[in-house]
C-alpha cells in the first residue's frame, strides 16, 4: 500500500525512515487531514531480551529488562513490560525453532492482540529469525506482552524486544 510522506511531498511505494505513521495516500496526493507524521525518538527507551525457553500456545515469551533510559518503560513481571501514555516504537526478534506449522509471534496490549504485529515462519523443526516493527499507543500503565501465537510449542534459542518512547 502506498504511502503520503509529507516530508517527500508525494505517494511513494517504498518504505522510508523514520518510518511513518499513518497510510494516508489512497489518491496521490498528501492532502488529507491522516498525513504521515515522522516520529522523533525521545531519550526514554527500554531493550529487553531473554535465552533458552520452551514457550505454549498462547503463552508469553519472558523477557527481560537489560538497560533502559527514562521511566515511561519499564519490567512488569517477567512476561509483561510496563508502559506509560504515549506512542511507541516497539521492534521485537525471536530466534525459535518448532516442528508446528507456521511458527506465529505477535504483540499484545493490556491483553489485546495487535494483528498488525503478526510475524510468521515456516515451522519445520529447524531454527527461524522473526522479526517486526510496529508503533502502538498506550494508555497509562499498559501492559506490553511478546505471544507465541504457534498452535504448538517453540524452543526459543533469543529473543529480543526494544520500546522508544516517540515524541508526535
Amino acid at each position: 500500500m502506498p504511502i503520503c510522506n509529507d516530508n517527500f511531498n508525494g505517494c511513494f511505494s517504498g518504505p522510508y525512515y523514520p518510518r511513518p505513521i499513518f497510510n494516508c495516500c489512497s489518491s496521490g496526493s498528501c492532502g488529507g487531514g491522516n498525513n504521515v507524521v515522522n516520529p522523533t525518538r525521545s531519550a526514554e527507551w527500554g531493550f529487553f531480551s531473554n535465552q533458552n525457553q520452551q514457550v505454549n500456545f498462547l503463552q508469553a515469551v519472558t523477557l527481560n529488562l537489560v538497560n533502559s533510559s527514562g521511566k515511561a518503560i519499564t519490567q512488569g513481571n517477567n512476561e509483561s513490560i510496563m508502559l506509560t501514555s504515549g506512542n511507541y516504537l516497539v521492534t521485537f526478534s525471536v530466534a525459535g525453532s518448532s516442528s508446528s506449522n507456521p511458527i506465529r509471534f505477535v504483540l499484545s496490549l493490556n491483553g489485546e492482540v495487535l494483528p498488525y504485529s503478526l510475524t510468521t515462519e515456516t515451522g519445520d523443526g529447524s531454527p527461524k529469525n522473526l522479526s517486526t516493527s510496529v508503533v502502538l499507543s498506550s494508555t497509562n500503565n499498559s501492559s506490553l506482552q511478546l505471544l507465541n501465537q504457534t498452535d504448538g510449542q517453540v524452543s526459543i534459542l533469543n529473543a529480543n524486544l526494544s520500546v522508544t518512547k516517540l515524541l508526535i
